[in-house]
């Protein structure tokens, strides 16, 4: 579902969490809770990054789906090693993972809207 601003969800980019993405940082995979252009939150986190680290998304897939390698420098702005979650902001996004994140934000927008997907 896509979250729209509002007074209290000031977003760039509306956020989806229907599909969740997986995504590689590390060797680890991880899966999102939601996510948009700008970024994305993920749960299952386990590691030692904080506040303000810089960081690199490697691979992008949906579900058990092949994954495709990208380039993605992100950011931590939130990381909760209770919790288990980690807030990224995504500051340079290549080609190929530009067109995976755009393509489901279109097919989920298409959905939203009743309207049959493209292609």
């Amino acid at each position: 579902m896509a979250l729209k601003a509002s007074p209290e969800n000031k977003r760039e980019h509306e956020r989806v969490s229907d599909p969740a993405i997986r995504m590689q940082i590390g060797s680890k995979i991880y899966s999102s809770i939601n996510w948009s252009l700008g970024g994305v939150l993920i749960e299952g986190y386990e590691g030692g990054l904080s506040t303000g680290s810089l960081l690199s998304i490697t691979e992008l897939g949906l579900g058990r789906g092949v994954m495709t390698m990208v380039n993605v420098r992100a950011r931590v702005i939130r990381a909760d090693a209770e919790a288990s979650y980690l807030a990224l902001q995504m500051l340079e996004i290549d080609q190929s993972a530009y067109a995976i994140l755009q393509k489901l934000q279109v097919k989920k927008m298409l959905i939203l809207k009743g309207r049959p997907k493209p292609g």
